[in-house]
Protein backbone atom coordinates (compact mmCIF):
# COMPACT_ATOMS: atom_id res chain seq x y z
CA UNK A 1 0.00 0.00 0.00
CA UNK A 2 1.39 2.90 -0.72
CA UNK A 3 2.85 5.40 2.01
CA UNK A 4 0.92 9.13 2.06
CA UNK A 5 2.86 11.92 3.50
CA UNK A 6 1.55 15.33 4.80
CA UNK A 7 3.78 18.53 4.23
CA UNK A 8 3.87 22.27 5.44
CA UNK A 9 6.35 24.91 5.36
CA UNK A 10 6.99 27.92 7.00
CA UNK A 11 8.46 30.36 4.79
CA UNK A 12 9.29 34.15 3.33
CA UNK A 13 7.19 34.30 0.28
CA UNK A 14 9.28 36.67 -1.64
CA UNK A 15 12.66 34.44 -1.33
CA UNK A 16 12.46 31.45 -3.50
CA UNK A 17 15.76 30.43 -2.39
CA UNK A 18 16.46 27.58 0.24
CA UNK A 19 17.29 31.13 2.63
CA UNK A 20 13.68 31.77 2.48
CA UNK A 21 12.56 28.65 3.80
CA UNK A 22 12.20 28.87 7.62
CA UNK A 23 10.32 25.26 9.27
CA UNK A 24 9.25 22.38 7.65
CA UNK A 25 7.16 19.52 8.86
CA UNK A 26 6.00 16.81 7.86
CA UNK A 27 4.16 13.49 8.72
CA UNK A 28 2.63 10.11 7.39
CA UNK A 29 -0.58 7.65 7.26
CA UNK A 30 1.41 6.08 10.21
CA UNK A 31 2.02 8.97 12.51
CA UNK A 32 6.09 9.34 11.72
CA UNK A 33 6.76 13.04 12.33
CA UNK A 34 9.77 15.03 10.70
CA UNK A 35 10.32 18.89 11.67
CA UNK A 36 13.27 21.23 11.14
CA UNK A 37 14.24 24.50 11.34
CA UNK A 38 16.40 26.21 8.97
CA UNK A 39 19.53 27.31 10.36
CA UNK A 40 20.48 28.90 7.09
CA UNK A 41 16.97 30.99 7.11
CA UNK A 42 17.86 34.72 6.60
CA UNK A 43 15.56 35.81 9.54
CA UNK A 44 16.72 39.54 9.12
CA UNK A 45 14.38 39.37 5.61
CA UNK A 46 11.48 38.71 7.21
CA UNK A 47 11.64 41.64 9.89
CA UNK A 48 9.57 43.69 8.30
CA UNK A 49 6.76 41.05 7.27
CA UNK A 50 4.41 41.51 9.91
CA UNK A 51 2.66 38.12 9.29
CA UNK A 52 5.61 36.00 9.70
CA UNK A 53 6.95 38.02 12.65
CA UNK A 54 3.25 38.16 14.40
CA UNK A 55 2.22 34.55 13.39
CA UNK A 56 5.04 32.16 12.40
CA UNK A 57 8.21 33.36 14.42
CA UNK A 58 5.91 32.90 17.75
CA UNK A 59 6.15 29.20 17.26
CA UNK A 60 9.72 28.81 16.09
CA UNK A 61 13.29 29.08 18.31
CA UNK A 62 13.94 32.31 18.36
CA UNK A 63 14.06 35.74 19.59
CA UNK A 64 12.54 38.89 18.31
CA UNK A 65 13.98 41.93 19.73
CA UNK A 66 11.99 45.05 19.21
CA UNK A 67 13.22 48.58 19.62
CA UNK A 68 11.12 51.05 22.70
CA UNK A 69 8.32 51.13 20.01
CA UNK A 70 8.03 47.88 19.75
CA UNK A 71 9.27 47.31 16.26
CA UNK A 72 11.48 44.39 15.71
CA UNK A 73 15.00 45.36 15.18
CA UNK A 74 16.46 41.91 14.99
CA UNK A 75 15.56 37.66 14.84
CA UNK A 76 17.86 35.47 16.52
CA UNK A 77 17.82 32.02 17.03
CA UNK A 78 17.27 30.97 21.25
CA UNK A 79 19.19 28.06 22.01
CA UNK A 80 17.37 27.98 25.62
CA UNK A 81 13.92 27.46 23.10
CA UNK A 82 13.09 23.50 23.53
CA UNK A 83 12.70 23.20 19.95
CA UNK A 84 16.21 24.68 19.13
CA UNK A 85 17.15 20.98 19.17
CA UNK A 86 15.11 20.91 15.72
CA UNK A 87 17.37 24.07 14.30
CA UNK A 88 19.66 22.11 11.27
CA UNK A 89 21.67 23.39 8.42
CA UNK A 90 19.62 23.25 4.82
CA UNK A 91 21.80 20.25 3.98
CA UNK A 92 21.22 18.52 7.01
CA UNK A 93 17.62 19.10 6.80
CA UNK A 94 18.10 17.47 2.95
CA UNK A 95 20.30 14.34 4.01
CA UNK A 96 17.50 13.91 6.81
CA UNK A 97 14.44 14.15 4.55
CA UNK A 98 16.09 11.38 1.90
CA UNK A 99 16.07 9.28 4.96
CA UNK A 100 12.25 10.01 6.18
CA UNK A 101 11.36 9.45 2.14
CA UNK A 102 13.19 6.25 1.32
CA UNK A 103 11.31 3.41 -0.57
CA UNK A 104 11.60 1.84 -3.92
CA UNK A 105 8.68 4.74 -5.31
CA UNK A 106 7.68 8.10 -4.03
CA UNK A 107 5.29 8.31 -1.66
CA UNK A 108 2.19 10.36 -1.80
CA UNK A 109 2.62 13.90 -0.96
CA UNK A 110 -0.31 16.02 0.43
CA UNK A 111 -0.50 19.58 1.33
CA UNK A 112 -2.83 22.41 2.10
CA UNK A 113 -2.85 25.19 -1.28
CA UNK A 114 0.51 23.27 -1.39
CA UNK A 115 2.70 25.04 -4.46
CA UNK A 116 4.50 26.88 -2.25
CA UNK A 117 5.61 23.79 -0.03
CA UNK A 118 6.08 21.47 -2.52
CA UNK A 119 8.44 24.54 -4.15
CA UNK A 120 10.47 24.52 -0.75
CA UNK A 121 11.03 21.02 -0.14
CA UNK A 122 12.50 20.75 -3.78
CA UNK A 123 14.26 23.92 -2.91
CA UNK A 124 16.66 21.94 -0.63
CA UNK A 125 18.27 20.49 -3.81
CA UNK A 126 18.09 23.69 -5.97
CA UNK A 127 14.76 22.66 -7.77
CA UNK A 128 17.12 20.34 -9.75
CA UNK A 129 15.35 16.89 -10.30
CA UNK A 130 18.38 15.88 -11.29
CA UNK A 131 20.06 15.93 -7.99
CA UNK A 132 17.00 15.15 -6.35
CA UNK A 133 16.58 11.35 -4.88
CA UNK A 134 13.92 9.94 -7.14
CA UNK A 135 11.92 8.63 -3.59
CA UNK A 136 11.27 12.58 -2.95
CA UNK A 137 7.63 13.52 -4.09
CA UNK A 138 7.45 15.29 -7.39
CA UNK A 139 4.20 16.48 -6.97
CA UNK A 140 1.27 16.88 -4.71
CA UNK A 141 -2.63 16.08 -3.59
CA UNK A 142 -4.12 19.35 -3.01
CA UNK A 143 -6.22 19.54 -0.24
CA UNK A 144 -8.71 22.48 -1.38
CA UNK A 145 -8.60 20.40 -4.76
CA UNK A 146 -10.15 17.59 -3.04
CA UNK A 147 -12.63 19.91 -1.21
CA UNK A 148 -13.29 21.85 -4.90
CA UNK A 149 -14.55 18.63 -5.88
CA UNK A 150 -16.63 17.68 -3.58
CA UNK A 151 -17.89 20.45 -3.48
CA UNK A 152 -16.86 20.85 0.39
CA UNK A 153 -16.87 24.60 2.00
CA UNK A 154 -15.80 24.33 5.41
CA UNK A 155 -13.29 22.23 6.07
CA UNK A 156 -13.05 20.61 10.02
CA UNK A 157 -11.34 23.57 12.33
CA UNK A 158 -7.60 23.05 13.09
CA UNK A 159 -7.16 22.78 16.93
CA UNK A 160 -3.50 22.44 17.04
CA UNK A 161 -1.29 25.52 16.75
CA UNK A 162 -1.80 27.18 13.15
CA UNK A 163 1.48 27.99 11.15
CA UNK A 164 3.64 25.73 13.18
CA UNK A 165 5.11 23.71 10.34
CA UNK A 166 4.34 20.09 12.18
CA UNK A 167 0.96 20.93 13.75
CA UNK A 168 -0.46 22.11 9.93
CA UNK A 169 1.19 18.97 9.00
CA UNK A 170 -0.72 17.09 11.08
CA UNK A 171 -3.92 18.98 10.26
CA UNK A 172 -3.45 18.28 6.91
CA UNK A 173 -3.71 14.80 7.36
CA UNK A 174 -6.96 15.06 9.63
CA UNK A 175 -8.36 17.16 6.66
CA UNK A 176 -7.47 14.28 3.76
CA UNK A 177 -8.96 11.61 6.01
CA UNK A 178 -11.97 13.94 6.41
CA UNK A 179 -12.19 14.48 2.72
CA UNK A 180 -11.08 10.85 1.80
CA UNK A 181 -14.53 9.82 4.20
CA UNK A 182 -16.98 11.92 1.86
CA UNK A 183 -15.15 9.73 -1.23
CA UNK A 184 -15.85 6.64 0.03
CA UNK A 185 -18.46 4.15 -1.22
CA UNK A 186 -21.15 4.07 2.11
CA UNK A 187 -23.26 0.74 2.70
CA UNK A 188 -26.94 1.55 1.14
CA UNK A 189 -30.19 1.46 3.51
CA UNK A 190 -32.73 -0.93 3.29
CA UNK A 191 -35.45 1.88 2.96
CA UNK A 192 -33.37 3.39 0.16
CA UNK A 193 -32.78 0.09 -2.08
CA UNK A 194 -36.39 -0.72 -1.45
CA UNK A 195 -37.10 2.37 -3.36
CA UNK A 196 -34.73 2.22 -5.69
CA UNK A 197 -35.93 -1.45 -6.71
CA UNK A 198 -39.41 -0.22 -6.68
CA UNK A 199 -37.57 2.60 -9.18
CA UNK A 200 -36.26 0.05 -11.29
CA UNK A 201 -40.02 -1.39 -11.55
CA UNK A 202 -41.42 1.48 -12.92
CA UNK A 203 -38.52 1.47 -15.86
CA UNK A 204 -40.09 -1.65 -17.11
CA UNK A 205 -44.35 -1.08 -16.55
CA UNK A 206 -44.56 3.10 -16.76
CA UNK A 207 -48.29 2.48 -15.34
CA UNK A 208 -46.86 0.86 -12.06
CA UNK A 209 -48.30 2.96 -9.68
CA UNK A 210 -45.84 5.50 -7.33
CA UNK A 211 -43.86 4.54 -3.86
CA UNK A 212 -46.07 7.00 -2.22
CA UNK A 213 -49.34 5.20 -4.06
CA UNK A 214 -48.36 1.44 -2.82
CA UNK A 215 -50.00 -0.12 -0.33
CA UNK A 216 -48.05 -1.07 3.07
CA UNK A 217 -47.63 -4.23 2.28
CA UNK A 218 -46.51 -3.80 -0.77
CA UNK A 219 -44.07 -1.12 0.63
CA UNK A 220 -43.31 -3.76 3.00
CA UNK A 221 -42.56 -6.47 0.68
CA UNK A 222 -39.75 -4.33 -1.33
CA UNK A 223 -38.39 -3.78 2.39
CA UNK A 224 -38.60 -7.07 2.88
CA UNK A 225 -36.67 -8.28 -0.31
CA UNK A 226 -33.84 -5.33 0.22
CA UNK A 227 -33.05 -6.46 3.81
CA UNK A 228 -32.41 -9.86 2.16
CA UNK A 229 -30.34 -8.56 -0.41
CA UNK A 230 -28.50 -6.58 1.86
CA UNK A 231 -27.72 -9.82 3.96
CA UNK A 232 -26.47 -11.49 1.32
CA UNK A 233 -24.47 -8.79 -0.60
CA UNK A 234 -22.77 -5.99 -0.04
CA UNK A 235 -24.47 -2.93 -1.51
CA UNK A 236 -23.21 0.36 -1.66
CA UNK A 237 -24.34 3.47 -2.85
Amino acid sequence: MTRITFLDCEFDPRNMAVSGLLSLGVTDDRGTDYYAVNADADLGAVLDHIFIVEHVLPHMPVTVLRDAKGNPVAIDFDPNHPHYKNVRPAKEIAADLDRYFEAPAAPRLVAYYGAQDACRLHSLWDNDWSRMPTHIPRYFTDIQVMADNLGVQDLPEQESTAHHALADARYNRDAYRFLRSLQEPRHISVEDLARQMHANSLLADENAPYWEALTFKQRDNYRRSAGQLLAQYDIRS
